[in-house]
């Protein structure tokens, strides 16, 4: 009798802690990634009209992409986390949390610091330091308006048990500091829906598990070339959405493509696949199966298209697609991004070309400003 009794108890407690968890989550169903203001390029700053037009937009969080070492933080033994300067994060989060926004603190380094986190003892050591002294500082602000993302893509490629364990220890930690806090923890492999597979669920009712969608990577990456295991990506311009738009002809998109017979595979690739609204719905589909059988809480921090090489209207189709696919299934999502590469704003008044990057621009603090395209908008379901 005592061990059905004990059950019963425990299953009680969970259902409390559930239902007390559901009372106070932040509203994170439909945001929009803040990028390259505090982490990447910092060429996007944001001002107080530009949280007046998210909000007005209809949408009901931000994510914000914090590099630490923009905030003067080192990923050094010896370095002391109290040197580092909040303040440039401590106005972010103001200015979105007086506009009626939820803001999630996104950690997000660059790639050289997280391959650090990964290789050092030391390091991972270090940047639970650096989360007690966020947690800390942050430990006031209400609940449902502010949640902590621990680390951005992390990539334990062929580590993902090392990660499990890790990731575990250092939502631990973090925990002491703030036992309230909603904590976000992305999937091993880069966020992606095949490293939440691999995810090991945390005994916490407080944690939402964040994978990243961008598939296929020949449409919404075209024209980079940013490591990627298919090398004419690069040389793709134009390429549209759906697949079956597609002229079979590699050429077509890949005038100056110097291996032809290559990027004719590759299109090939994309057409076989069939890329439409359902492969992308049965996509998003395994996230949520995996949601279900761990009875946990997804979350798609990042989606979206590069907009310099890609056409509008195929651009807009596919977040469209992925944005009612992650609705039917119940998943919030955060769009990659508000004013950057992938962005969804027009420039208006004085703006300024990115030196490095000439297909980007961003708004001069005194005279620029910023609107919505109005084919965004629908296509995320705000219009």
């Amino acid at each position: 009798m005592l061990p059905r009794f004990f059950c019963l108890v425990c299953s009680f407690l969970m259902v409390a802690q559930a239902c007390t968890a559901a009372a106070d989550k932040p509203a994170l169903a439909r945001g929009i990634n803040l990028s390259s203001w505090l982490a990447n390029v910092p060429r996007q700053p944001l001002y107080a009209r530009d949280f007046i037009l998210i909000k007005q937009a209809g949408f009901d969080n931000v994510r914000l992409p914090v590099d630490p070492e923009r905030l003067g933080f080192k990923l050094t033994p010896d370095f002391a986390v109290s040197d580092v300067d909040f303040l440039p994060l401590d106005r972010a989060i103001t200015l979105a949390i007086s506009n009626g926004l939820a803001v999630v603190l996104d950690v997000h380094p660059s790639d050289a610091f997280v391959q650090t986190l990964q290789e050092k003892k030391w390091a991972r050591k270090k940047f639970a330091e650096l989360w007690v002294v966020l947690a800390k500082r942050y430990r006031e602000y209400p609940v449902h308006a502010l949640a902590f993302e621990l680390l951005n893509e992390p990539q334990y490629y062929g580590a993902e048990k090392s990660y499990n364990e890790w990731i575990r220890t250092l939502a631990a930690t973090v925990r002491k500091a703030d036992r309230k806090r909603f904590l976000i923890v992305g999937a091993p492999l880069g966020s992606s829906i095949d490293g939440l597979q691999q995810m090991e669920p945390l005994n916490d009712a407080r944690v939402i598990y964040d994978f990243h969608f961008y598939e296929p990577y020949i449409f919404t990456h075209q024209g980079t070339a940013w490591g990627f295991e298919k090398q004419m990506l690069r040389y793709f311009h134009g390429l549209p959405y759906p697949a079956s738009k597609v002229k079979y002809d590699a050429k077509v998109y890949t005038p100056e493509s110097p291996n032809p017979s290559q990027a004719q595979s590759e299109l090939k690739d994309y057409v076989d696949a069939k890329w439409d609204a359902t492969r992308i719905a049965a996509r998003i589909n395994v996230a949520k199966e995996w949601a279900v059988h761990n009875k946990a809480e997804v979350i798609c921090g990042e989606f979206g298209v590069l907009r310099a090489h890609s056409d509008p209207a195929s651009r807009y189709r596919w977040i469209g697609d992925a944005r009612r696919a992650l609705e039917a299934d119940g998943i919030g999502w955060e769009l990659w991004d508000y004013a950057d590469g992938f962005g969804i704003v027009q420039m208006h008044g004085k703006t300024v070309t990115d030196p490095a990057d000439a297909s980007v621009r961003f708004v001069d603090p005194a005279h620029g400003s910023r609107t919505f395209e109005p084919e965004a908008l629908k296509a995320l379901g705000l219009r």
